[in-house]
């Protein structure tokens, strides 16, 4: 078993320093051949696939086809024409998890196979983020960041992207071709697992069945989705002002992902 692999399966979140020197610059391509060379992603909700098949081409791993990437990583899909619980549901976990990302490393294929392990970052953690991620890189790692993109940038969802590069000018990653700087990367690090859903999009749901949403489980109840829904819905018909957002449970952890090729 290489370094690289034991040290993912055992390393402590806090642990600064990978290996016995610190290092604060790496790359697994340099700008020109990570335009060259990976992908971007080909459809809805599929960028943590794109970012696992982009984890493999950094690593000179054989990569599967896109479909069979986005059934490893259990890559789900909006609904539309539905229910508002089941618009809601279905957004709540459209795309995947960083850790559905680690767990479909083991059904590739022996020629693809990838040692992987997620880390959360929020809560906030006590890591220097470029040493850390420069630290993974030059043990031959790569790594997947899960982002709240929504937090970062006021998107519609969050993100996936592979990382191939940490300097002193911040973190490099591809789907888009991005420079992040540590203090952009940690704000949609540094999240709570929430979806904010646009009015207009809950407003168009049809049957309207706020009522359901609350019963999903624990967590909507707790962010009150049938009475933002509901509230939502009265103050469109009053003519009133109405909320930006409904928020709801998210499936996705903000963290990163490492990998390393498996013995």
């Amino acid at each position: 078993m290489s370094a690289a692999t034991t040290e993912i399966e055992s390393v402590t979140f806090d642990e600064k320093k990978i290996g016995t020197e610190e290092i604060s610059e790496c790359f697994l391509w340099t700008e020109a051949e990570a335009q060259e060379h990976s992908r971007c992603q080909g459809g809805a909700s599929n960028c943590g696939a794109t970012a696992l098949l982009n984890v493999l081409a950094a690593l000179n791993l054989p990569q599967p086809e896109a479909d069979a990437a986005d059934k490893a990583v259990k890559t789900n899909l909006r609904k539309h024409n539905v229910s508002l619980s089941a618009y809601l549901a279905a957004r709540s976990v459209a795309g995947t998890t960083g850790e559905d990302i680690v767990e479909g490393c083991a059904l590739l294929g022996p020629e693809s196979a990838l040692v992987g392990r997620f880390f959360p970052f929020y809560p906030p953690r006590k890591v220097n983020l470029q040493t850390w991620l420069a630290g993974w890189l030059s043990r031959g790692c790569s790594a997947i960041a899960t982002m709240n993109f929504q937090k970062m940038y006021g998107s519609d969802a969050w993100h996936h992207q592979m990382i191939y590069g940490v300097s002193d000018n911040g973190v490099y990653a591809t789907n888009g071709q991005d420079v992040f700087s540590y203090e952009e990367l940690l704000v949609g690090l540094e999240s709570p697992s929430i979806l904010a859903i646009r009015a207009a999009d809950v407003l168009r749901c049809d049957p309207f069945d706020a009522e359901c949403c609350d019963g999903i489980d624990s967590r909507w109840r707790d962010l009150a989705v049938c009475k933002q829904c509901e509230e939502l819905k009265k103050s469109k018909e009053a003519g009133e002002q109405v909320a930006a957002h409904v928020f709801i449970p998210a499936a996705y952890t903000a963290g990163i992902a490492i990998f390393a090729p498996k013995d």
